[in-house]
């Protein structure tokens, strides 16, 4: 499983206090009311907390040392507190300020979208494989969707689309489905995909700086958490008209759609080169904003490989196999997409690598509760956590059974706690 350096975090700022144990309130400031998210970066404190996925409500993932969860207590959010017994911090008190993981995906919806995949086209088996793989983390993130091109006036038709073969709405209009917890959105963001039919070219670059816009200075500006796109594409990003470009870098050439010559050499045709610049840049601009974008290539990519390989790269989380970007045969079908997008959901949520916002001062003042259940670090049998580096730790790793009942069953938060003698 790669490991996400910026998983979601619940940031946990010591206070004065007279109790004589350790407590962390939890208080949702999120404003996407989903008590079983993951969160953002952490700061400096008492403690890092790491939410990684929504298990069931009320019910501890990983036995302990008694830790006792009081779901449903708290500020009245919907957030459980916590209260981890056994640990003596010279009665420090923790309050945390909880964040969650947003997707925002990123769909292709031109005309090639038409073209076959297994027994079905590829937008049919778009659809059901984002329905199953919502349905799947729905409790554990949030989703947001974006379709390009897209018009919200007139339907681009798949054939003889002029002038609206790239067109984007500005702004948030772009954004079809604003960021919501997935078991609200789920049924919306369906409804969106059913409602439309592909059609037109592939703006890729213009939709990315769409989801830019929308992180950083739109609505999603506001939204609290840990930022990703998920771009699903399966043809080369063109839409650039101020482009020049021999046949070699021409999307029509490229898609064996020209009998002879540069079918970009023709006036009002140079909209077809391939626009790889301008969709690192955005991607680029993406991830220097804190906001990785992964990469899905459908079948009809397989040309534009080298590309989509350097769109991951820019993206900041290129897959570990064969190819960077998460490449799906045709020969996989509805069941190729439905794996990848279940791979990169499920990495984000349910990793055993925890990243640390920053280095504990001792590393013997270090805990880890799962579920408001304080876990032991490593033991004969091989369960626990351990640091990566007991001198510099950038990470608490989870061993054995107890990241198999992690990456298995979830859990709705799990906690790093600093400044408390470990729990052995």
């Amino acid at each position: 499983m790669t490991t996400l350096r910026a998983l979601s975090t619940l940031l946990c700022l010591a206070a004065a206090s007279s109790a004589a144990g350790v407590s962390c309130a939890s208080k949702d400031d999120r404003s996407l009311g989903n008590p079983a998210g993951s969160g953002g970066s952490g700061a400096s404190g008492g403690s890092t907390n790491i939410a990684l996925t929504g298990g069931t409500s009320g019910t501890s993932g990983t036995s302990g040392t008694g830790a006792t969860d009081n779901a449903g207590a708290g500020d009245g959010s919907g957030v459980a507190e916590c209260s981890f017994a056994g640990l003596n911090c010279g009665g420090s008190s923790l309050e945390a300020d909880l964040r969650v993981v947003n997707m925002l995906l990123v769909i292709d919806k031109s005309g090639s979208m038409t073209d076959s995949l297994g027994n079905e086209d590829k937008w049919t088996a778009m659809k059901s494989a984002l329905a199953a793989s919502l349905a799947r983390v729905g409790d554990e993130m949030n989703f947001g969707l974006e379709l390009f091109p897209y018009s919200r006036s007139l339907t681009i038709p798949e054939v003889g689309c002029e002038p609206n073969c790239f067109d984007l709405p500005d702004g948030d209009a772009a954004i079809l489905v604003p960021l919501r917890p997935g078991t609200d959105v789920t049924g919306e963001i369906s409804a969106e995909l059913e409602a439309t039919k592909p059609g037109g070219g592939t703006p890729t670059a213009k939709a990315l700086r769409s989801a830019f816009d929308y992180f950083t200075q739109g609505a999603g500006a506001s939204v609290a958490g840990n930022n990703y796109v998920l771009l699903a594409t399966d043809g080369g990003p063109n839409g650039n008209s101020s482009l020049t470009c021999e046949a070699a870098t021409c999307t029509t050439n490229l898609d064996g759609q020209c009998d002879e010559g540069n079918c970009c050499s023709f006036d009002n045709t140079h909209d077809q080169c391939l626009d790889d610049t301008s969709v690192i840049d955005a991607l680029e601009a993406l991830h220097d904003a804190g906001i990785p974008t992964f990469v899905v290539g459908l079948p009809g990519t397989d040309q534009y490989a080298a590309y989509l390989d350097e769109f991951a790269d820019a993206g900041g989380v290129p897959n570990s196999g064969a190819t960077k970007y998460y490449a799906v045969a045709q020969s996989q079908g509805v069941q190729g997409l439905t794996d990848v997008f279940n791979t990169i959901t499920t990495q984000l949520v349910r990793s055993c690598d925890i990243p640390l916002s920053e280095p504990p001062t001792k590393s013997s003042l270090v805990n880890v509760a799962i579920d408001c259940d304080v876990v032991a670090p490593m033991s004969a049998d091989g369960s626990g956590w351990h640091l990566d580096d007991p001198n510099a730790p950038t990470e608490v790793i989870l061993e054995g059974p107890v990241c198999d009942r992690l990456q298995t069953d979830g859990a709705r938060r799990v906690d790093v706690i600093f400044g408390c003698p470990t729990v052995r």
